[in-house]
């Protein structure tokens, strides 16, 4: 006989069970949630920037092509095979498979070719052409194959082939793509804080007006209350109501701004939802960064040396060489293609004949087509020296402003020290007046408040110092791949 144990649950136990279980699952959801630090952030936004990724992707093309040119040098192995029928022979002529049903005859050849060496071209063929398909003799087969195999050069004039010239634009593009995206890449780090440092001052500002918006509610009440007793007037009450009122539309437009560009620098880095980042008031990774622009020496009376450093390293100019470069290989290649041609070749042909080639060849008129392609080659190349010319003058400026603003930032930002300095001494008296009673809350509370601003507006301003003075580190070529 068969014993059954009945377990009988309490209600509540089941429910607080349940209720458990479901706190635990979504508990396990914020654990998964992996928080970064804003140096963690940055790289993950280098790693997965939409526009360095765009960058990288035009990398591994040029990379893929390259590929593709090497692979061509190797054997190139191609079959062709075709089949003719024929019209209007004679009946004998033809082999009959079955009534109305004749075959074809077929021609195939098979090639082969290979790029032994610059300007060097081995190839092979062997070609057969059988008068029907269906009744193939071996040793017939054997007198119909034509085999041959070829070794041939350029002798003069001594240029690239092809391959090589395109092998050539597409590794002076790529060293290109290379400096754009370690250029592109501190670029975008220096935004990334850039825009790090502008979220953490509108938070603050956000609790500053979310502070101003509570002062103003307390000051209409407290204009209410002095009216109830006669000591106000409706006037009073009016302006109050109105401070309230501004307060509050300035505090939706912060609140806004704030959530727009957190939403954006999530958008930048590329940051997915299971990531985190707290952000807050000066991390000891910003504040080494801060540290180090602080040590960099930067004299305004040695300008002039550091605008030619940072043009010997800047990478638009490197890239511009390299383009002018290209364009006088080309207009040798021009050159070269008006010259005679001396070509050398020599190979076997199936059975027993040996054979060697001089092939000469030269244009006695081509109607100036060769002189206006010349032209063309150095016109451009006269331009690129021009656009060369221009944009060292456009980097030299922009060295020049970068200094400017540098010394510019540093009597900003030491301007708002002593404004703050002069306003924490205001305060020291506030909070005295305040403690012996001879001012009210309300007031002591808005000098709390300016005092807050004024500390903002000194972040601020160290902030735009700060990074104004990565770009120029950056510019002069001071700041490696990673910040």
């Amino acid at each position: 006989m068969k014993k059954y144990i009945v377990f009988r649950f309490n209600q509540k136990v089941i429910v607080l069970t349940v209720m458990f279980i479901l706190i635990l699952a979504s508990g396990t959801g914020v654990i998964q949630a992996k928080e970064l630090s804003i140096k963690e952030a940055i790289q993950w936004g280098v790693e997965n920037n939409y526009d360095l990724q765009n960058i990288r992707n035009s990398i591994s093309e040029l990379e893929r092509n390259l590929d593709i040119l090497d692979a061509a040098k190797s054997f190139q192995v191609d079959l062709t095979a075709t089949p003719i029928w024929h019209f209007g022979k004679m009946k004998e002529d033809v082999v009959e498979m079955s009534e109305n049903s004749f075959t074809p005859s077929a021609e195939v050849s098979l090639t082969a070719t290979k790029v032994v060496a610059n300007d060097v071209n081995l190839s092979a063929e062997l070609a057969w052409e059988s008068v029907s398909l269906n009744q193939v003799d071996f040793d017939e087969m054997l007198n119909e194959i034509n085999a041959n195999i070829k070794l041939a050069k350029q002798i003069y004039p001594d240029t690239w082939t092809e391959n090589e010239k395109q092998v050539y634009f597409i590794k002076n593009s790529l060293q290109m793509k290379l400096k754009e995206l370690r250029w592109e890449e501190m670029e975008k780090q220096i935004e990334f804080i850039q825009d790090y440092l502008n979220i953490i001052r509108l938070q603050e500002l956000v609790n500053i007006n979310r502070e101003k918006v509570q002062l103003a509610e307390e000051t209409l009440i407290r204009t209410r209350k002095q009216i109830e007793l006669g000591e106000g007037g409706y006037q009073q009450e009016t302006e109050a109501q109105i401070s309230l009122e501004e307060a509050q539309n300035q505090l939706f437009s912060q609140e806004q701004n704030l959530s727009l560009a957190k939403k954006q620098w999530f958008l930048t880095l590329n940051l997915t939802e299971d990531r985190v980042v707290q952000f807050e008031d000066s991390p000891d990774f910003i504040q080494g960064l801060v540290s180090r622009m602080d040590a960099l020496e930067i004299n305004p009376e040695n300008q002039s040396d550091l605008i030619i450093e940072a043009l010997g390293k800047n990478y638009r100019i490197k890239n511009s060489e390299l383009e002018r470069e290209a364009l006088l290989k080309e207009l040798q290649w021009t050159k070269d293609e008006g010259k005679p041609r001396l070509n050398l070749s020599g190979g076997y042909q199936f059975p027993n004949d040996w054979y060697a080639m001089v092939d000469f060849s030269v244009n006695l008129s081509d109607s100036g087509t060769q002189e206006l392609k010349e032209e063309q080659k150095e016109a451009n190349i006269q331009q690129k020296e021009v656009s060369i010319t221009y944009l060292i003058e456009q980097l030299k400026l922009e060295a020049e402003q970068l200094l400017d603003q540098d010394q510019y930032n540093q009597l900003h930002l030491n301007t708002q020290l002593l404004a703050l300095e002069k306003e924490q001494d205001k305060f020291e008296i506030i909070e005295k007046q305040y403690q012996q009673g001879v001012i009210g809350e309300i007031q002591w509370k808005s000098a709390v408040l300016t005092l807050k601003e004024k500390e903002i507006n000194a972040k601020q301003a160290e902030d735009q110092w700060f990074v104004d003075r990565l770009k120029l580190a950056h510019f002069m070529g001071y700041l490696l791949k990673e910040i």
